[in-house]
């Protein structure tokens, strides 16, 4: 009978050679596409309850290189990307010691899926324990960002303290600092309307083994239109020229006060000698046998300013002809 695999045996050496040659052609191409990036990451932990609590890492940061597109890799540059974050699950250090030795693998490494870790240097670290102790510390208000000009911001967040568990000695410390922790920036700057929001709350260092309870604060922001009055007082009025040229006519109040109405940085940006008053050009016939009439003067403002409103007193006034 006709051994079937009998064309898999001919010549074996020169297929073997040609496997060997299509893999050495195949990693050296996929090489010539791909990039590789070091980039300094910070050792965090996620550390197990236990009598312990985690004091640091030394060393505190370690070197990772990454291999992956070139898109993939530029966006480890990027300012505004989620960043590979290296975080170590740890357990509770064995009785009568207070370091253990961790060893780093790609496993403790978030980052994208088109991102591969080639290298960590280096590759192990020492975990620090103290005691561990549970404190209450204050949450700072939330800081805000991109605030329109043409609104006022009041920012309500509750709870105002939270429980904090870590390390007896870390504590203490933050206790005699008075330190508040802290919450992620609220942008702004897309918003117009109340709206509510849960903020994270940072967690005193970068270090890890701290266990913030609740780990959140609610926020409500209302927003709230700004209105600031500024008065420019005596501001000449002017009559504009009549279309009857025969008569003449003038004020009976020579000057009056504007009152501008809108946020701070609207009325502030208004030049007072530019702002005038004035009374438009009388239509033939509007006055009534050219005698004392009632009238509603007009603010000018420069044109490249604007406000909410404007106002004068007195709101109106006489004219008369003066002929």
């Amino acid at each position: 009978m006709r051994n079937p695999f009998r064309f898999l045996t001919r010549d074996w050496p020169w297929k073997l050679f040609a496997l060997v040659l299509a893999l050495i052609l195949f990693v050296s191409v996929r090489k010539a596409f791909s990039y590789t990036q070091t980039v300094t990451l910070p050792v965090e932990a996620v550390s197990l309850g236990g009598a312990k609590a985690l004091t640091g890492f030394v060393p505190s940061v370690v070197s990772v290189t990454f291999r992956g597109s070139e898109s993939a890799v530029r966006r480890l540059s990027l300012p505004r990307a989620t960043q590979p974050k290296l975080r170590v699950n740890l357990d509770q250090p064995p009785a009568g010691t207070s370091a253990l030795r961790v060893r780093l693998t790609p496993s403790d490494i978030e980052t994208e899926n088109d991102l591969r870790v080639v290298s960590i240097e280096p590759s192990t670290v020492i975990a620090t324990f103290d005691v561990s102790d549970t404190q209450i510390l204050p949450v700072a208000e939330p800081v805000v960002k991109g605030v329109p000009d043409s609104v006022s911001v009041r920012l309500s967040y509750s709870p105002r303290t939270v429980s904090v568990t870590g390390s007896k000695a870390r504590l203490a410390a933050l206790l005699k600092e008075g330190a508040k922790l802290t919450t992620p920036i609220v942008d702004l700057s897309t918003k117009s309307e109340n709206f509510h929001t849960a903020l994270k709350v940072v967690p005193p260092d970068s270090k890890g083994g701290w266990t913030i309870t609740p780990s959140t604060v609610q926020v409500d922001v209302q927003f709230t239109r700004e209105d600031v009055e500024r008065v420019i007082r005596n501001v000449p009025v002017r009559i504009m020229q009549s279309e009857l040229p025969e008569i003449h006519y003038a004020s009976e109040v020579d000057r009056v006060d504007v009152t501008l109405h809108g946020t701070r940085r609207e009325v502030d940006a208004v030049d007072a000698d530019a702002v005038s008053v004035a009374v438009r050009e009388l239509r033939a016939g509007s006055l009534y046998n050219g005698g004392r009439q009632r009238v509603v003067p007009e603010v000018i403002l420069p044109y490249s300013n604007r406000v909410e409103r404007v106002t004068v007193s007195p709101p109106e006034f006489f004219i008369r002809p003066t002929r």
